[in-house]
């Protein structure tokens, strides 16, 4: 019996260029993925989804990306997340910790070391 495995990945940025950016490599190497412009309109879509990965900016209107990481795992969401953001690791790293996301990589994304990054997760 052959197994259906799931490739669906959410890219949350509310930058359009950056969403359709990750959504284009992401594409190219046969990932499904969706993407949202902030963590609320994210946080949507994880509910009513089945997604294996998010890849998911910090600094974004409505609900920024500490704060969906907070409601992911209130309401039992537990998926790798990639954080992709300008913020510098020292910044990020005691939340990261805290809120169990487990990859930082600052932009702009190396397309290379993302994808790498994505088939080690998944």
């Amino acid at each position: 019996m052959k197994q259906n495995i799931k490739k669906e990945i959410l890219v949350v940025d509310d930058s359009e260029m950056v969403r359709n950016f990750h959504s284009y490599i992401l594409k190219m190497f046969g990932y499904q993925v969706e993407t949202a412009e902030n963590g609320a309109i994210a946080l949507e879509k994880l509910l009513s989804g089945d997604y294996r990965l998010i890849v998911t900016d910090i600094n974004m209107p409505k609900m920024d990306g500490y704060e969906l990481i907070r409601n992911m795992h209130v309401h039992g969401i537990h998926i790798p997340i990639i954080i992709v953001s300008t913020e510098e690791e020292y910044k990020v790293s005691y939340l990261k910790e805290q809120l169990g996301a487990g990859i930082h990589m600052i932009k702009p994304t190396d397309p290379e070391k993302l994808v790498k990054t994505i088939k080690r997760l998944l």
